[in-house]
């Protein structure tokens, strides 16, 4: 229940909201600090006069709440919330925790650097509202909030209105008459130029300390001013003004509209690059003096410098040119230190030396920085009253935002999610598994339709004995949960001030509904698996081109499906998925679905050349080594796979890279080399999925059939991937157990239906059951299947071995040899050739490849099987058996 009229009374609730003490008050009412009792924070409500409750008053209010509701950026004021009732109108915002910066510099010694900074910030926030259309209207000093923090707020957009909202004349010259553009005052149609005028007019008065046209004392001759006069030349309140700074602040200061900057973020980078300039200035004067000049007087801080000037998108002879050019005159930073140096000689004595050591510094500092490899954490999010399908969507929105945030930064690397997710562990277990230089965290706290997101970013501490992780900055902020593009979007403006990166967006021509399509893809695809159904949803998600992440999805799911299931039509569909969706072919991510799209086709020429070409963009090394070795093991060149895995690895040392290096070694047959490179990844990541699947592997081959079901029975309880359910399959095959083998066979093979290995061993584990009726039709389904010039080696393998069970020998040892040239290190290829030739009853050649399996480690457990009973007539199989820990295998 409400307390509140439309009396002049304060009120003691508005809603949920407790009032608490008057802020202050604003041409079109009262602004009340209020606590709300939902989710318990402070909050600023700004309450419409009742005398103003016609309707034109009242659609006004409403459009300012629905305008600001457009607005997400740590430098604006947030909304939260909008109250209306018959006899009340509330706008709920953001309590900021401070004063306005006229304020703050009336009251505080702020260096010239802070100023450079508040600007910087007041510009991003500014192009944030102009790219929603927005134009602020009343821009000045008043209407800046500074927190606790020393952030620069932007507030009362209560006037504010759209570009595309035709005003009327009394709107038009709404605002504070000191701080309006020429064309505003005039009662002219303006744009978000006229907020780049009022923003000159606060930037001149933060650097110069006074008014760009004068005393402010009598405001229609300000006014007046401002229409036909001249700017006062910066110069004249701050002589050791630099050149960069006069010229931006002209341009921003032109009468004329299309003279001032074209772009609201071109302006904020200006600032953003002018402090960088001042802070590294040499013997820069301490701008830390007291304010002498009234109101807001600016210390003179020698900021005279000598770069190259920032570029100009036009010539604005803003300032009386005379007065420039006596400016010109002015002594330099040159004569200013032959001066100081006159002066100080005696304490010069070691100049020298430091110019040296500077000069050796600075040198060092040019060199090119080692990459920095970032691990984005999957967020946690806790949630009172929101559904938990919004809460899965809200955090693929904050996840996706803060990777394709780090994609866009120089010189940092991103570490693949599956990398990171695969650790299954804290965050000391990510850095120490990934080698991550940093890790980004975000924790999510939702209450209905509004979350509050804390992204931190984190490093590891340097000089301690053991690896700690410290806080480099955090970032807090609000946002409503109904609008998934609108959190992305807040995410990356935060991300882009933890690496001081200016404006970082993806999202700028995507719609929400575009976007909330591939989030819900993405969290099934996730959760579920691939399938085909997820290739249609992003099918028909609109403008595909805007998002290059829903190209990448795409790739990983057809991709996925055409390995599951050996089928070409996904390859198809991948190709020309990438070919109508692609915006930028020539940029990383394009380039990187092209080479695994290539790998899949086994164009490997043309993946080589793919990696060169994303070598020459990104030279980043520990990329470009796992690319190349991903090629050769998928050509089956192991050596060449191990080779370049174990220079990654001295460069890189990951859980991930020991991973892959132990299965080049395992798929070559090496497995004490397998098993020491996969102890390592496990030192790194003990709960690893893939290190535990590779440990499953390498026990199966090793024939210890029980560890393997162990460790299968493990990895398949948390995630049904149909080629560990398989193996989990052949682990009790070798085992014995031949119904379980049977049944999980089975399930894999409902799994994945079109994947011809999983075929295969189901079909053995029938025919080894003694269903030979049952394994025949899937013996027969194989060969017909398979095309005998596939280049695919794992469906050439299965086909021969099909012919093999069959009794087809002569296309079987055809096949084989065949298979042999394709992949000829896989001892997998050298088992094939064991079976083969022991059904076809030519022992000599099965002893010697059975010889050979087992020099190259292959346990004995393998030749335990019936299909080799017939050698057990062979001496030399028995002495085989006998010296490989089997010496039961032929009982006399």
């Amino acid at each position: 229940m409400n307390s509140y009229s439309a009396s002049n009374a304060q009120p003691s609730h508005i809603g949920h909201y407790e009032i608490g003490a008057t802020l202050g008050r604003g041409g079109m009412g009262l602004v009340y600090l209020a606590r709300d009792t939902r989710l318990g924070r402070q909050v600023a409500i700004k309450c419409l006069r009742t005398d103003l409750f016609e309707e034109h008053y009242r659609e006004r209010f409403k459009r300012e709440a629905m305008l600001l509701a457009k607005l997400n950026h740590p430098h604006i004021v947030q909304i939260y919330d909008f109250v209306e009732s018959p006899d009340q109108l509330a706008l709920v915002m953001e309590y900021v925790d401070g004063q306005n910066l006229q304020k703050q510099l009336r009251e505080q010694l702020v260096p010239f650097s802070q100023r450079l900074q508040w600007l910087t910030q007041i510009a991003q926030g500014l192009a944030i509202a102009h790219d929603a259309g927005i134009i602020h209207r009343d821009l000045k000093p008043e209407n800046i909030l500074i927190n606790k923090r020393g952030d620069a707020k932007i507030s009362d957009l209560g006037i504010a209105k759209s570009q595309d909202y035709n005003a009327t004349l009394t709107d038009h010259v709404a605002g504070s008459y000191c701080s309006m553009s020429p064309e505003q005052a005039m009662g002219e149609s303006i744009s978000f130029k006229s907020d780049l005028f009022s923003l000159g007019i606060l930037a001149y008065q933060l650097l110069c300390g006074a008014h760009p046209f004068g005393d402010t004392s009598n405001k229609l001759q300000v006014m007046q001013r401002i229409i036909s006069h001249p700017p006062v030349p910066p110069t004249k309140h701050n002589p050791d003004l630099a050149p960069d700074i006069i010229n931006l602040l002209g341009q921003l200061l032109s009468k004329n509209p299309d003279n001032r900057p074209d772009n609201t973020h071109w302006v904020a980078a200006q600032f953003e690059q002018l402090n960088k300039q001042h802070q590294e200035q040499p013997l820069t004067l301490d701008d830390t003096l007291a304010l002498t000049a009234p109101a807001l007087a600016v210390p003179t801080s020698g900021t005279g410098y000598t770069r190259s000037p920032l570029r100009n998108t036009q010539e604005h002879p803003t300032f009386d040119t005379v007065y420039i050019n006596q400016a010109a005159l002015k002594p330099g930073l040159g004569s200013r230190l032959k001066t100081y140096c006159k002066a100080n000689a005696a304490s010069l004595s070691m100049l020298g030396l430091a110019l040296v050591l500077v000069g050796a510094i600075t040198a060092w500092q040019l060199q090119p920085k080692p990459p920095q490899y970032v691990a984005v954490i999957p967020p946690t999010l806790s949630a009172d009253g929101m559904q938990e399908s919004q809460q899965e969507l809200v955090k693929g929105a904050v996840y996706d935002a803060i990777q394709q945030s780090v994609i866009q930064l120089d010189g940092y690397y991103l570490i693949p999610r599956i990398e990171v997710a695969d650790v299954n562990g804290d965050l000391l277990a990510v850095q120490k598994a990934t080698a991550a230089d940093e890790l980004i965290t975000a924790d999510i706290r939702c209450q209905i339709d509004a979350c509050s997101i804390n992204l931190s970013r984190l490093s590891p501490e340097s000089g301690s004995e053991q690896t700690r992780l410290k806080v480099e900055d955090t970032k807090s902020f609000d946002v409503l949960t109904e609008d998934y593009l609108w959190i992305a979007n807040a995410v990356q403006k935060n991300i882009g001030w933890f690496y001081s990166a200016g404006d970082i967006s993806s999202y700028t021509q995507t719609q929400n509904q575009d976007y909330r399509g591939f989030l819900e893809v993405s969290q099934e695809y996730v959760l579920q698996g691939a399938s085909d159904n997820l290739l249609e949803k992003l099918e028909q998600v609109g403008n595909r081109k805007s998002l290059e992440e829903i190209s990448t999805l795409y790739r990983d799911i057809a991709l996925d499906l055409h390995y599951e299931n050996t089928e070409a039509i996904y390859i198809e569909k991948l190709t020309r998925f990438l070919n109508d969706n692609t915006q930028n072919p020539t940029q990383i991510p394009a380039l990187i679905n092209q080479y695994y799209l290539q790998l899949a086709e086994q164009r490997f020429n043309d993946a080589d050349n793919t990696i060169a070409s994303i070598y020459a963009r990104q030279t980043d090394d520990a990329l470009q080594l796992f690319l190349k070795a991903n090629l050769y093991q998928a050509k089956n060149d192991y050596q060449k796979a191990i080779e370049t895995y174990r220079i990654l690895v001295k460069l890189k040392p990951t859980a991930i890279n020991y991973q892959n290096l132990a299965i080049a070694y395992w798929y070559s047959g090496k497995l004490d080399s397998a098993k020491t490179n996969l102890t390592k990844a496990l030192s790194l990541s003990p709960l690893s999925y893939k290190a535990n699947q590779i440990r499953g592997a390498i026990a199966l081959s090793e024939g210890d059939t029980q560890s393997a079901i162990v460790s299968f029975g493990k990895i398949t309880d948390k995630r049904k991937n149909p080629t560990d359910i398989s193996n989990l399959g052949i682990a009790h095959l070798l085992a014995g157990n031949l119904d379980a083998a049977a049944l999980y066979l089975a399930q894999a093979h409902q799994l994945a239906p079109n994947n011809i290995v999983i075929l295969l061993n189901w079909a053995d584990a029938e025919n080894l059951r003694g269903e030979k009726q049952q394994a025949t039709e899937k013996y027969l389904a194989i060969t017909t299947r398979v095309n005998a010039d596939t280049l695919d080696a794992n469906e050439l393998r299965s086909k021969v071995l099909a012919h093999a069970h069959l009794g087809e020998f002569s296309d079987a040892i055809r096949l084989l040899k065949q298979l042999q040239k394709l992949d000829q290190q896989n001892i997998d290829t050298l088992y094939t050739a064991t079976i083969v030739y022991t059904l076809a009853n030519e022992e000599i050649s099965a002893l010697t490849n059975i010889e050979e399996a087992l020099d190259k480690k292959l346990n004995a457990k393998w030749f335990d099987i019936p299909w080799f009973d017939s050698l057990c007539d062979q001496p030399k199989f028995i002495s085989l058996m006998k010296n490989n820990g089997a010496p039961q295998r032929c009982p006399i």
